[in-house]
């Protein structure tokens, strides 16, 4: 998970703020700008270093619980199928993570078939379980997705 630019300014505002009072309560007789500059040089090195402290800690609690993840292909989609009414069905029978039906580029219509991210350590069962299902009246096609290969 990456930290967000609010967050960041946040801590960074939070930070310079600090570092004003603590530069103004010293008794240190500095111009009002370079109180400010100082501050906000503080701030703008320790805002990443706490920042990755955040993403770090947030990516490790969620990596633990888990699962492998792998993407089917889905076939023979209905036309009207959109992926809320796809990702609905697919739930029945295994947790999905993300729901990508390909459209047209030019007509923007759907073009019958799409990709679904899953959580499964097991990829043949959950193909076995929802290949030749009959959804909308189509019979799908659920095959395990292949891996792009990188034009250069």
């Amino acid at each position: 998970m990456k930290v967000g630019f609010i967050q960041c300014a946040l801590i960074s505002a939070i930070f310079a703020i600090a570092g004003y009072l603590v530069f103004t309560s010293t008794g240190y007789n500095a111009s009002l700008p370079v109180t400010v500059a100082v501050s906000l040089l503080v701030s703008g090195i320790v805002t990443p270093w706490l920042a990755s402290l955040f993403s770090n800690s947030s990516s490790s609690s969620s990596s633990s619980s888990s699962q492998e993840t792998a993407t089917l292909y889905v076939g023979n989609l209905p036309y009207k199928a959109n992926e809320d009414a796809v990702k609905e069905y697919f739930k029945n029978y295994i947790d999905v993570q993300s729901v990508r039906l390909m459209k047209d580029r030019r007509t923007g219509k759907r073009k019958g078939y799409g990709f679904i991210e899953v959580l499964t350590s097991d990829v043949d069962s959950a193909i076995s379980k929802l290949n030749d299902k009959v959804f909308l009246e189509r019979t799908l096609k659920v095959r395990a997705a292949k891996d792009k290969i990188a034009v250069e």
